[in-house]
C-alpha cells in the first residue's frame, strides 16, 4: 500500500523593527533602527489522517497566534531567544516554538517589499549537510 503524503500550510503577517551590526564594510544603514513587514509561512507534511486531514487547521493556526505575539510590533533585538534579528534566526525560532509538532517540515519567513526570503526545515537537516 502506497501512503500519499500532503504538504499544507498557513501563513501570518507582522510588522516589527529592528537593527542589525552590517559588520566592517557592511552597509551602514543596518546599523539604523528600521522595520519590515514579514511574511512566514509555516508547513506541515504528512499522510491524512483518519479525519481526512493532515493537521488540523484550527490548532495550528492558535499555535502561529501565540508565534505572532512574539514577534508582531515588537523591536526584535530585543525579543528574547532570538539572537541578531535576521529572516534566518527569524525562521528558526518559529520552528524552535513549533518543534512539538511531528508533521513540521519547513518554515519560510519573506520580506516582500525586498523580494527577500529564507526557508528552514530544521536542525535535522542541517547535521547531514556537512
Amino acid at each position: 500500500m502506497t501512503v500519499s503524503l500532503f504538504n499544507v500550510w498557513k501563513e501570518f503577517r507582522f510588522d516589527a523593527a529592528h537593527q542589525l551590526d552590517a559588520g566592517p564594510g557592511g552597509d551602514p544603514r543596518y546599523r539604523r533602527l528600521h522595520g519590515h513587514s514579514y511574511q512566514v509561512e509555516v508547513w506541515v507534511r504528512g499522510p491524512r489522517t483518519e479525519f481526512g486531514w493532515v493537521v488540523d487547521m484550527g490548532e495550528l493556526e492558535r499555535r502561529l497566534q501565540a508565534v505572532h505575539a512574539d514577534l508582531d510590533h515588537r523591536f526584535l533585538n530585543d525579543v528574547d531567544d532570538l539572537g541578531p534579528p535576521t529572516m534566518e534566526n527569524i525562521a528558526a525560532f518559529v520552528w524552535t516554538k513549533l518543534v512539538d509538532m511531528p508533521q513540521l517540515h519547513r518554515v519560510m519567513v519573506k520580506r516582500q517589499q525586498n523580494g527577500e526570503g529564507c526557508e528552514y526545515y530544521g536542525p535535522q537537516f542541517a547535521e547531514g549537510a556537512q
